[in-house]
Parts: structure tokens; C-alpha cells; sequence
């Protein structure tokens, strides 16, 4: 019996200090259980933190970054030019003008060209009309002849420098029925024009009359004009109060002309002759002359 009750007692007191034992170690164990599982809700914590500091940054670096891409295009956009732009653009705002203005220059030039064409004794001035503004239509150059002669008298010598026969056809402008040039107003026809010096040679004046030269040939004659269709400029006279008086020592020239129907063209057309008179056929005093006669002169008004 006391035997029992001390194996009872002693089973007692083990299991008594087995649970005290048990408690604390339960309590820790319970406490080292607890633990991990804070510690990792405090790492999943910092995780999901970490990842939304990670996503904050991004988005803030994406975000900064836009608005620098944004900024740098406003910049771009709204930065005032360089000097050197400003002037690259002013350039080539002035640009345009220069090339606008070289034409107008040219193009001004064209008229002034035309000008020195007109009408002159020169080589290329005299291959120019001076009958087509008068009487409109067509007026062709047919022939051109540029090699000079001359009637030499002694004390005066009449030059034949170059000459040239126009056609004329269908002359539209109106003329004045009174002056000989109409001749052509109704009819076609052709103008000879020939370039002519008269040079004294003596101590003295001469009387010479131009317009006394006269076109042979075929048994007729044509006098010349010392007006019709010769600008004023180009008239010769032998000086300005008398245009048949050629002073001491002196050189004139000027243009004079034939007016020519068909049938006097096709009538001189062969063997056509210039008769240049005798300056004494118009002396005061006789003149101490080569020869007593007119000279002829060679006169193809035709090829």
C-alpha cells in the first residue's frame, strides 16, 4: 500500500514537472512558430513595397522622361531661331527677289537692243528698214551690195558706199496722198536705197545736186529722193541752210532712194546703171574736172 502511493506520488511529481517543462517549450516553440510567419509578412511587406517602389519609379521615370520628351519638342518648337537661321532665312527671303529682278533686267535690255538695229549707215544698221514703218505690210531685203565705188571728178568725188533693193507687198498703213511715198499705198513695188559721199576736195564751195544721180537701164530712168523713206538723221545735205552747197574741204553722206513699180524693176533688173552727173552741170564756174561727162557706175539691183 505505501508502496503504491509512492509510485503514485512519484508519477504525480513527473508529470507535474513535465508540464511545467512542456509549457515554456510550447510557448517557445509556439513563439519560434509565430515568428518565421511575421518575418515573412514583413518580408512579403518589404517585397511589395520594394515592387511598388520599384513600380513608382519606373512610372516616375517614364513619367519625367515623357514630360522631357515633351519638353525637349515644345523647346524645338519654341526656341527662337539662331542668328545663323535668322539669317539663313533672310537670305533666302532675298533670294527670290534677285532672281525676279534679273529677268526685268534682261528683259529691259531687249528694247535697247532693238534700238541700236534700227535704221543707220553702219554695216548692220543699214540692213534695216527705214521703208517698213512707213508703209506697213511685208518689206523683204532682196539684195544687199557692200562693196564700194566711186566717181572720182577731181575736185569731187561721189561714193556709192552700199546700196540694196526692198520688195514691198501689201502696204496696209495709211499714208498722206501728197507725199510721194504713197507711190507705194496702193501698189506693190520696191525701194532702192543707196548710201552716198560727197566729199569736196577744193579750197572752195561746190553746188552739187544729189538728187540729180539717176537709175538707167533698159531705156528708162528713175531720179532719186533725198527724203522719201530716209529718216531726217540720215538726209544728205551739204549743209544745214542749203543741202546742194558742200563747204571747203568737207565730207557728207546720207541716203537717198528710188521708188520702183514692177514694171520699172523688171525693166532695170539688166544692165542697170547709176548715172552720177558732171559737178559742172551745176557750177557757177567751171571746175577744172577729169572729164567733161557723167560717170557710170555699175548698179546690179539683183543677183
Amino acid at each position: 500500500m505505501k508502496k503504491l502511493l509512492m509510485v503514485g506520488t512519484m508519477s504525480v511529481m513527473v508529470l507535474g514537472l513535465a508540464a511545467c517543462g512542456s509549457g515554456p517549450d510550447s510557448k517557445s516553440s509556439e513563439s519560434e512558430d509565430q515568428t518565421p510567419k511575421t518575418e515573412e509578412k514583413q518580408v512579403t511587406k518589404e517585397t511589395d513595397t520594394a515592387k511598388q517602389d520599384v513600380n513608382s519609379n519606373e512610372d516616375t521615370k517614364e513619367k519625367t522622361e515623357a514630360k522631357q520628351d515633351k519638353e525637349e519638342v515644345t523647346t524645338k518648337e519654341d526656341t527662337p531661331a539662331t542668328d545663323d537661321t535668322t539669317q539663313a532665312k533672310e537670305e533666302e527671303a532675298t533670294t527670290p527677289d534677285q532672281k525676279v529682278e534679273t529677268p526685268k533686267t534682261e528683259t529691259a535690255k531687249k528694247p535697247a537692243a532693238a534700238t541700236t538695229t534700227a535704221f543707220s549707215l553702219s554695216a548692220d544698221g543699214f540692213k534695216q528698214s527705214a521703208v517698213a514703218p512707213k508703209t506697213g505690210g511685208t518689206v523683204a531685203l532682196v539684195y544687199l551690195n557692200t562693196t564700194p565705188q566711186t566717181a572720182d571728178f577731181g575736185p569731187l568725188k561721189v561714193t556709192v558706199k552700199q546700196y540694196k533693193l526692198e520688195s514691198v507687198t501689201g502696204a496696209n498703213k495709211k499714208m498722206d496722198p501728197y507725199s510721194p511715198e504713197s507711190y507705194l499705198a496702193n501698189q506693190d513695188g520696191f525701194v532702192v536705197t543707196a548710201d552716198v559721199i560727197v566729199e569736196n576736195t577744193t579750197a572752195s564751195n561746190i553746188n552739187y545736186l544729189a538728187e540729180r544721180i539717176q537709175i538707167n537701164g533698159g531705156g528708162i530712168s528713175k531720179g532719186a529722193s533725198l527724203e522719201n523713206f530716209v529718216p531726217t538723221a540720215y538726209q544728205l545735205s551739204g549743209s544745214p541752210s542749203a543741202h546742194n552747197i558742200f563747204p571747203v574741204k568737207t565730207k557728207r553722206e546720207g541716203a537717198i532712194t528710188y521708188m520702183l513699180n514692177k514694171q520699172n524693176y523688171y525693166t532695170l533688173v539688166h544692165l542697170t546703171k547709176l548715172i552720177v552727173p558732171n559737178p559742172n552741170d551745176f557750177a557757177e564756174k567751171p571746175l577744172t574736172t577729169k572729164t567733161t561727162k557723167a560717170i557710170d557706175l555699175d548698179f546690179r539691183i539683183t543677183e
